[in-house]
């Protein structure tokens, strides 16, 4: 079943909002134990937050948009769906939470179609294990623990066995105690799973080919008169937005601020590290203008490509540590700027998290937040050439500039907060090789026992 997002973003009524805010964070500060909804009844539901996002400071020109309630989600199957499970299940939570909403009714059918009008998805949405429902990670989760709890009760045994002997009663074993077991295989690998790197490829060799022959026709070594003035007028639309995104960049004035000063951040470490999992939200205000938020919609295209295409085995520009990430921009109405919501679920530290984007991944990363401010005359770090040099590549302002677009969730949930990216991954590959055609022998068996 595909994994989809889900962002679901209302106005909030101002004289509703304490209260609002009141009912979610009693919810959230039990998000296991409270008596008004539990998150695990829904089996395909990975991980969900709601936030408020208020517009405390705008940049100069640009009015005070109205405070927003942000739903995200990470779900298998349909947002139809989910959504009509949640109204079926928890009628009165929803009733509460979006009657202090603008656009609220009473009628549930209603309501539905106006929260599904209202999901924004996203501009680009990453996954690290693609295809892997909730259901199968716990399923593959309690088959490791099953496999370990095998071995150590029957080590003795099984120390003097030769490897195929070992995965044979290890299998024998499965058969007898998990009901299905043999007809629960794993997941046939989708089409973009199994081709996405050639996919990827192909259109690496399209673009290059493309690139070539443009350089050839200007030159007037192929093609004819038409081609020839089409070509100049390519490399011309190139050359005239490096031109305009230098002169951007040379006007653009970066955060000077080297520590923290959100007044938010308090309660963003309150609740950071508790678990081998957190959450990230970043709400950053779109440079003005058309150039950027053109320039931040194709990157964000691009990114979404790649997390499709190549990003689909747990890792994402060597970040291993990601479960769920999206991007969505955030049109204001009138002269509200444009904002950028980055929702993240990753394993591990705040501090690990970023340095990983900054090791691995920080042409991508300044290539999205370049073009991005957190109020007039706080810009990100002083980049050139959109990602090429400098941005978060300046590890302190960089930090600062991400602290300062955060905010804490009112609610977060986790379905599984004890499973790393890499434990999933490794799970998987477990589940995949009881049931591996041809049988796995020699080195690749020993790498197989050693994943238990």
């Amino acid at each position: 079943m595909e994994q989809n997002p889900m962002t679901v973003v209302t106005e909030v009524i101002p004289d509703r909002l304490e209260e609002l805010r009141g009912y979610l964070k009693a919810i959230g500060d039990d998000i296991k134990n409270n008596n008004v909804i539990h998150f695990s009844d829904y089996n395909y539901l990975h991980y969900c937050c709601f936030i408020i996002i208020e517009d405390e400071h705008p940049p100069t020109g640009s009015v005070t948009a109205a405070p927003i309630l942000v739903f995200e989600a990470n779900i298998d199957g349909t947002v139809t769906d989910f959504l009509a499970d949640l109204f079926q299940r928890n009628p009165d939570f929803m009733r509460k939470v979006y009657g202090c909403c603008q656009g609220y009714t009473a009628d549930i059918q209603a309501l539905s179609t106006f929260l599904q009008a209202n999901d924004r998805g996203a501009n680009a949405f990453y996954i690290a294990h693609p295809g892997q429902n909730r259901q199968v990670i716990e399923y593959e989760s309690s088959l490791r623990s099953a496999i370990e709890s095998y071995i150590d009760t029957n080590r003795p045994e099984l120390t003097n066995l030769p490897p195929e002997q070992i995965k044979k009663k290890i299998y024998e074993h499965l058969e007898t105690t998990i009901p299905g077991f043999k007809d629960k295989k794993p997941l046939p690998p989708s089409f973009l799973l199994k081709n996405g790197a050639t996919i990827w490829t192909g259109i690496g060799f399209i673009a290059v080919v493309a690139l070539i022959t443009i350089v050839l026709a200007a030159f007037g070594l192929i093609g004819s008169v038409g081609v020839k003035l089409l070509s100049w007028g390519v490399i011309g639309a190139i050359f005239l937005y490096l031109f305009c995104l230098r002169r951007k960049e040379s006007t653009d004035i970066q955060d000077e601020r080297m520590q923290w000063d959100s007044p938010y951040i308090k309660d963003l470490q309150e609740v950071e590290d508790r678990q081998p999992q957190n959450h990230l939200s970043s709400i950053i205000y779109v440079k003005p203008g058309k150039f950027r938020l053109m320039t931040l919609a194709t990157v964000l295209f691009f990114i979404n490509v790649v997390a499709k295409l190549t990003a689909t085995q747990g890792n994402l520009s060597g970040i291993v540590t990601i479960h769920f990430a999206r991007w969505i921009i955030l049109p204001g109405k009138g002269n509200e700027r444009t904002r950028l919501l980055f929702f993240s679920n990753y394993d591990g530290s705040w501090e690990n998290y970023l340095g990983e984007f900054i090791d691995h991944a920080s042409v991508g990363l300044t290539a999205v937040w370049s073009n991005t401010e957190s109020g007039t005359d706080r810009g990100f770090p002083d980049t050139q050439w959109l990602a090429l040099k400098g941005g978060a590549r300046d590890e302190q302002r960089f930090k600062v500039f991400a602290r300062n677009s955060q905010r804490r969730e009112l609610i977060w949930y986790s379905a599984y907060p004890d499973l790393s990216v890499k434990n999933i991954g490794n799970n998987q590959k477990i589940h995949q090789g009881l049931f591996s055609e041809p049988e796995l022998s020699g080195p690749e068996l020993s790498a197989w026992l050693n994943r238990l």
